[in-house]
Parts: C-alpha cells; sequence; structure tokens
C-alpha cells in the first residue's frame, strides 16, 4: 500500500509498505552521520517535503526516535541509541527482488553487476529471519536471457552517471554525437530530459539547441560529455509516455500514419496473441488471416518490423510503405539471386 493510512485511534498516520520502505531509509540517512534536512531527503527519496515532514514525526513521535535538528549542521540527527525493528518481507516479495535482481545482473561484466548483487545480498541480510524460499530451487527453474546493452558499457555507465546528474539538476550538456544514417559528427548542447533502454541499447531523450526539438540520441554514440554552466527549465508540455505514444517501438518523425498489414493464417495465430501498439484493430478474415491497422509515426522502423516476416505479411496501406517494402524486397531478390564470389 503506497502511502499512509489512519490508524484505528486517528492520532498516528501509519505508513503502508512502501512508506515504511522510504522511512527505512531515511533512518539510513540519519544514520549515516550526513545530517540531512528535509528538502534533500524529499529530493533523494523523491516525495514532497510535506510527505517527509510526515515521515519525521511518525519516527518521532510513533518509532519514539530520539530525532534532533541540529542548526549548526542544518539537518536531521539521533541524540541516543535507537534501531528500528526489522522490516519484514513476504516470500513473494523476496521472490520478486531476487527475480529482479536476476534480470538486472544479466549484463555480465558491467559495473551495475556487483552493485545488484551487492544490493540483494544486503537486503537479504536484513531479514529477520531465514524465509521458506529455496534461491537454488528458483535458479535452476526460472531464467533470464537479457540483451547486453550495445557500445562500451564502462562508457555508457559514465554517461549515465552525467546525464542522470544533468537531468536532476536541470543542466544543459554540451556533446558530440554521431550520426550513423550521415555518417557524420556534430557538436551540440542539449538539455536531457529522459533515459530509456530498448531493443539493447540506451537512449537519450533530450532538447537540442541546435536542431531546436526534442530528439533521441544514442548513448554509445555520444562522446566528450560536458555539463555546462548553463541551466535549463523543461517544457512543462513533454510526457515520454506521450511523446514515444505513437512510435512503433522508438522511432518518430513525419506524419500519424494509418498502417494496414494483412497476416497470412499461420502468422495471424502469433499476431493475435499481443498488444503491438495501443492504437491496433484487428479484423478478422474467413480464412483465418487477420488485417492489423496501427496508426503510428516513423515508417522506418515499421518497414523493418515488417520485413522481419517474410511473406508471411502483406502491406495494404499506406501506398509509400507498400512500395518501400517492394523496392526493399526487389533488393534482396537481386542480392540472392546473384552467385557468391569469394572475397
Amino acid at each position: 500500500m503506497n502511502g499512509m493510512v489512519m490508524s484505528r485511534a486517528g492520532r498516528f498516520s501509519v505508513p503502508g509498505r512502501l512508506g515504511l520502505w522510504r522511512i527505512y531509509r531515511m533512518d539510513a540517512f540519519i544514520r549515516s552521520g550526513s545530517y540531512p534536512n528535509v528538502p534533500r531527503l524529499a529530493e533523494r527519496l523523491e516525495v514532497s517535503r510535506r510527505t517527509i515532514e510526515r515521515d519525521l514525526a511518525y519516527l518521532r513521535d510513533f518509532m519514539n526516535a530520539p530525532l534532533s535538528f541540529s542548526r549548526e549542521r542544518n539537518g536531521y540527527c539521533y541524540t541516543g541509541s535507537f534501531h528500528l525493528p526489522p522490516l519484514n518481507l513476504s516470500e513473494g516479495e523476496v521472490l520478486a527482488l531476487f527475480l529482479g535482481s536476476r534480470v538486472l545482473s544479466q549484463y555480465r561484466g558491467s559495473p551495475y553487476e556487483r552493485l545488484i548483487r551487492d544490493a540483494f545480498e544486503k537486503i537479504c541480510a536484513a531479514l529477520p529471519a531465514p524465509r521458506n524460499l529455496d534461491f537454488t530451487l528458483v535458479n535452476e527453474t526460472l531464467s533470464f536471457n537479457v540483451e547486453p546493452p550495445r557500445g562500451d558499457e564502462g562508457h555508457l555507465l559514465e554517461a549515465q552517471e552525467l546525464l542522470l546528474a544533468a537531468i536532476r539538476e536541470r543542466h544543459t550538456v554540451e556533446l558530440e554525437y554521431y550520426t550513423a544514417s550521415r555518417d557524420a559528427r556534430t557538436t551540440r548542447c542539449i538539455n536531457p530530459y529522459h533515459l530509456r533502454y530498448h531493443g539493447g541499447a540506451w537512449y537519450l531523450v533530450a532538447y537540442c539547441h541546435w536542431r531546436g526539438q526534442t530528439l533521441i540520441f544514442a548513448l554509445d554514440r555520444i562522446s566528450n560529455l560536458r555539463l555546462t554552466d548553463e541551466h535549463f527549465q523543461p517544457d512543462p508540455d513533454f510526457d515520454i509516455h506521450t511523446y514515444l505514444g505513437d512510435s512503433l517501438s522508438l522511432e518518430r518523425g513525419g506524419e500519424l500514419e494509418e498502417v494496414q498489414i494483412r497476416f497470412d493464417p499461420g502468422q495471424a495465430r502469433y499476431i493475435r496473441e499481443r498488444e503491438w501498439h495501443p492504437s491496433q484493430e484487428i479484423e478478422e478474415h474467413s480464412d483465418g488471416s487477420l488485417t492489423l491497422t496501427l496508426r503510428v509515426r516513423g515508417l522506418g522502423e515499421v518497414k523493418r518490423w515488417i520485413l522481419s516476416f517474410g511473406s508471411r505479411a502483406q502491406v495494404l496501406a499506406p501506398v509509400k510503405l507498400r512500395e518501400e517494402v517492394a523496392r526493399e524486397v526487389g533488393l534482396m531478390g537481386n542480392v540472392y539471386g546473384q552467385r557468391i564470389v569469394p572475397y
């Protein structure tokens, strides 16, 4: 349960499970001797100052923490011995943490792997009693194939750390970017908004000063990152879900297009099994085939997606996409119609 719920007595707001987790993190910050105050705690825990004030009151009045505010250090500290009771996690919650750690730790050899394993081990060590969960059995029963991120992982981690700081502190960033389609490098300033992992690569959504619009940059094609002294105010109308909502996955550009693809009966069985896009509509046909209709931007990635189905998919609309696919199929036919010449 997120947030707070009133106790029967009505005297205290008792935190739900996520609220308790926040209080345990707050306790760790205070115990570290860094003298955190309300604004810093609100920033670190990503909640409002009012929420932090309620949590501190709960910690002091309900948990009897010897909490004191130091005017000299401008932050909170404990004036006596105090320990929070152990945080009990259900077996299902421990399993969820374990599976999450397994998914993320698939980045073998990356700087994340050790951090993720260490974090999970600390959580398990803090549990008040042994769990009945057999981690060995779970490990043998479930597995994940997470594609390693594209690019040098050390470079990616450094870039992410700098960009996350820039997003948090609203710093304009200067960078050099390699545009693969033009085989060109440019230096530009950007206002970073959002980092997204998709299809085995990290991407940055940012406002580009040079182009005068919000664009998507591949992190592995970014170099010479530098924080500038300039601060920016994010576009109040920007929302990542709205920004990418019309894309099939990540690509944007052009007008909103209605795309119609007919799938033969054999492929149609698999197309029915999932949602490919929020706008999709399916028309069933008597022979078992179907027509999938999508309303999307960015026909380049739509073309590549359609080609992945080979002869099992046929573009009906728009005409320009049908012609593009036909042209690509023709070029492929020419390539495969030639005799292989050894190099």
